[in-house]
């Protein structure tokens, strides 16, 4: 049997767009959405067709609406089955919808045309060697080869990418791309529609507790499904044919997690959007499922305590300078992440700051420019026409401000850094108006998460495979380890939901190297 002969959903697509892009946020959908008012759920008494048993119940039921479950979700549909999306926030999109939209991929085209020369098998080494001896080899592998497919994957659905590379914070190489529309909107929309278009269900407001398991036929237990709790308090089981897929995301935005598993960063801020709590990794612990890397974080500057807006002036590493309280230079921008968060939380008060010129606030986008001038009026961040009345504002000796953008300009004219950054294509900063805002280490994600092989089942203690149980995205652990590149964020939760909905249906577009 074919799977696209398999049982499929009694819910309509033109139902299911009517009410999937109903739970969208309205700046995803850039028009208003039909039956998005506040408080209203899916198990609302008003849709009956959520209370009957056969709407709780498909082929594969994938926990968490970000990137690496809508990934899953929409190939697993492209290939004919029925699947169930379990969203505990009111939207779609989780870190995705929120993230700086940054991918990385070796890209021919887009490098080639800009004198770039880059390899699959360089991508790899620089993963490797990031990942240290907790990295995953053949799962870094398939990251490296699979990038630039999915990716292509991506713009058939209808993600369009700038034709520019960048070389961000933390990439270590200009192999990153990023897309037209901001942040991560453009994913979420499109991911989102490829899944209504095939009929895939999405339960936003629905919180998954627990996973529950049967015994099969030969005695072996096997992970059947997925207890949630909707917005009301009612318990619902929802049952998984041939396997549950936990894209759920960290545990970024759950202190209690971050103070048991990785202490030294428990009185950190995070970037994280609020449903990366973390708790479906427990319920997979519970099922036996052995749990990883959980004390490695990643950081980026971000917001001091008692700040209230973040400001990304740190994307491109070709436009800013890291500052400490004196206004001095003392670390090399485009250097590793781990690095940069050791060296800034070894500062007074773990603060730095970010500098950019105008040039450099004109290279982001609308809603990176908006942040930045709410944060102005909200004394999150700092402008001025003069290099003299911005030291001012911030309390740093002008004098000390004027001598490192003039080293720094030095630097780039001869084309030697002190602190040994690369500096092709920097430019200096120059040209008002100036703008700076606080750099403190703020969690942007947690490496640690479920164990599982190369297409994403999930491993017991033993190392044996879990019956029924897949991974994806940041709910697994073992694969960045030490220090996550910059842009492979993105690139890791689709190429992997996707493999985790291909590894569940026996089809695979992987072929190796």
């Amino acid at each position: 049997m074919t799977f696209k002969a398999l049982h499929r959903s009694a819910l309509s697509r033109r139902s299911f767009l009517a009410q999937a892009l109903g739970c969208l946020p309205l700046e995803v959908l850039g028009a208003e959405a039909p039956g998005a008012s506040e408080g209203e759920s899916y198990f609302d008494e008003s849709r009956p067709v959520v209370n009957r048993p056969e709407d709780l119940s498909a082929d594969i039921v994938v926990v968490g609406g970000g990137g690496a479950g809508l990934a899953a979700a929409a190939r697993a549909a492209e290939i004919g089955a029925s699947v169930i999306v379990l969203e505990q926030m009111p939207q779609l999109g989780g870190n995705t919808l929120i993230a700086s939209g940054y991918y990385a991929a070796v890209d021919p085209v887009r490098q080639g045309a800009a004198g770039i020369t880059d390899s699959v098998e360089d991508f790899f080494a620089l993963l490797l060697a990031n990942a240290g001896p907790t990295g995953d080899p053949g799962r870094l592998m398939r990251l490296a080869v699979e990038a630039r497919p999915v990716m292509r994957w991506l713009e058939g659905l209808g993600v369009e990418f700038a034709p520019d590379v960048y070389e961000i914070s933390g990439s270590l190489f200009p192999r990153t791309y990023k897309p037209v529309m901001p942040n991560g909107v453009g994913y979420v929309r499109q991911l989102a529609a490829r899944a209504g278009q095939f009929g895939v269900k999405i339960f936003t407001r629905c919180r998954a507790r627990s996973l529950f398991s049967t015994m099969t036929a030969q005695g072996v237990k096997r992970i059947a499904g997925v207890e949630a709790e909707n917005v009301d308090g009612r318990r619902l089981r929802f049952a998984a044919r041939l396997g549950v897929v936990l894209a759920s995301g960290g545990f970024s935005a759950n202190r209690r997690l971050i103070e048991r598993f990785a202490p030294r960063y428990r009185n950190l801020t995070h970037d994280n959007a609020p449903g990366a709590t973390g708790e479906m990794l427990l319920a997979a612990e519970a099922q036996g499922a052995r749990l990883v890397d959980m004390g490695i974080v990643q950081c980026q500057p971000g917001c001091p305590v008692g700040s209230t807006r973040r400001v990304r002036f740190h994307n491109d590493v070709k436009r800013f300078i890291l500052l400490d309280a004196r206004g001095r230079r003392f670390v090399a921008e485009d250097g590793r992440r781990d690095v940069i968060r050791d060296r800034v939380l070894a500062l007074p008060n773990g603060m730095a700051y970010t500098l950019i010129d105008d040039n450099g606030f004109r290279s982001y986008n609308r809603l990176l420019q908006r942040d930045a001038v709410l944060a102005v009026e909200t004394g999150d961040a700092w402008t001025a026409d003069s290099i003299e009345d911005l030291a001012r504002q911030v309390g740093f000796d002008p004098g000390v401000l004027r001598e490192t953008l003039a080293r720094y300009e030095r630097g780039v004219a001869e084309g030697r850094d002190e602190f040994g950054k690369k500096l092709d294509g920097v430019r200096p900063i120059v040209r008002p108006p100036f703008w700076l805002a606080p750099a403190a280490m703020t969690i942007h994600a947690t490496s640690g998460g479920i164990a599982v092989d190369a297409v994403g089942r999930a491993l017991d203690r033993s190392g044996e495979v879990i019956p029924g149980l897949w991974a994806a995205g940041e709910a697994t652990g073992g694969l960045h380890g030490e220090n996550q590149l910059g842009g492979c964020g993105l690139a890791d939760a689709f190429v992997f939901g996707r493999a985790s909905a291909e590894s569940i249906l026996g089809v695979t577009t992987y072929t190796g190297v």
